[in-house]
């Protein structure tokens, strides 16, 4: 047995912090130990024609795959929770997503409720040019805006006046009416 052999299948796998990371390469340096990793690759999720970026953070914990146990071969795995990044929920039926400015999206298997909950001053956007359907209810609360036709199949309800091309439902009068039987003319 070679002398180094021991020392080599104890670096097959080893754990480390994340102390640097290089976005525009996809590559991040470890310290395992006393030792600093080159540049090495992370394993993402998915690298592929489905592909997902989520970087790794500076201070997270991560495993090495080093093959042939040289630290210049390795790889980091994430997903080890630590101190300082915690696991988000503890709740077996939830899938979160916390994302660094406070941001968590998540499905909860037993409510069947899935939320997407933004920071303030948070934007949301849909863009599909071949449509949106929402099947169910629907509540919004807060301010709408709509740029383009509204088609209603159904009957609308307002508890406040509805204003029309400048012209109020309550408040609009109508010129030459008179009593009986007769057909207002249109709104003054």
């Amino acid at each position: 047995m070679d002398s180094a052999q021991p020392q080599q299948i104890n670096n097959l796998l080893r754990h480390g912090v994340v102390t640097t990371v290089d976005h525009a390469r996809a590559l991040c340096r470890v310290r395992t130990g006393e030792a600093h990793t080159d540049y090495i690759p992370w394993l993402a999720s998915a690298a592929g024609t489905l592909a997902v970026w989520a970087p790794p953070s500076i201070g997270e914990q991560v495993t090495l795959v080093c093959s042939d146990g040289d630290l210049a071969n390795a790889v980091a795995l994430r997903g080890l929770y630590c101190d300082q990044y915690p696991a988000p929920s503890d709740n077996a039926d939830l899938v979160t997503v916390k994302f660094s400015d406070g941001a968590v999206i998540s499905y909860d298997s037993a409510s069947h409720a899935l939320a997407a909950i933004l920071p303030s001053g948070g934007i949301a956007t849909i863009t599909a040019d071949g449509g949106v359907t929402i099947n169910g209810p629907v509540t919004i609360n807060g301010d709408t805006s709509i740029t383009g036709q509204v088609t209603i199949n159904g009957k609308a309800e307002a508890s406040e006046d509805v204003v029309g091309g400048g012209i109020s439902l309550k408040q609009h009068k109508h010129g030459a009416v008179q009593p009986g039987s007769g057909t207002s003319g249109p709104p003054a």
